[in-house]
């Protein structure tokens, strides 16, 4: 295979190409990108479609969504930043491995900034309990003059 640099012109006609050949899903979220939504009173394609490439090679890897196209780029910078020894992608799959062994708690230690469910409903019963109290104050006090 032959390696070959597209113009400006044929990104749309490749894109395509590599849209079929995915079934016009996103390479990593699978969103259809033919699916469709109304903005205004217009129907639009609902996810936008972006030819993802190498930034070392130039080589075109698939077609992501927008979203998916930026994430992707910001973690590579990311993990760049972060590899001691060993590449970008070492690190990638020993986060990745990371994640999976504390999906199920390694710990009995619980962070303290977490906030549970419950911790966060109180808090806003809290804060709406004293909202109404400010409320009855200031109609209280309205009265008053």
């Amino acid at each position: 295979m032959t390696a070959r640099k597209l113009t400006r012109t044929q990104v749309g006609p490749a894109r395509e190409i590599l849209l079929k050949q995915q079934g016009y899903k996103c390479a990593l979220c699978e969103c259809d990108f033919r699916e469709q939504t109304i903005k205004g009173r217009k129907r639009v394609q609902k996810y936008k479609p972006a030819l993802d490439h190498c930034h070392s090679t130039g080589y075109v890897r698939a077609v992501l969504c927008v979203n998916c196209n930026g994430r992707e780029g910001e973690i590579w910078n990311r993990a760049q930043r972060c590899k001691r020894a060993g590449t970008s992608v070492t690190w990638l799959q020993r986060l990745v491995d990371y994640w999976t062994l504390h999906a199920t708690p390694q710990t009995v230690y619980i962070h303290p900034d977490h906030k549970s469910d419950d911790d966060k409903r109180l808090a806003k019963n809290a804060a709406e309990r004293k909202k109404r109290a400010q409320a009855k104050a200031v109609a209280i006090l309205g009265r008053k003059k």
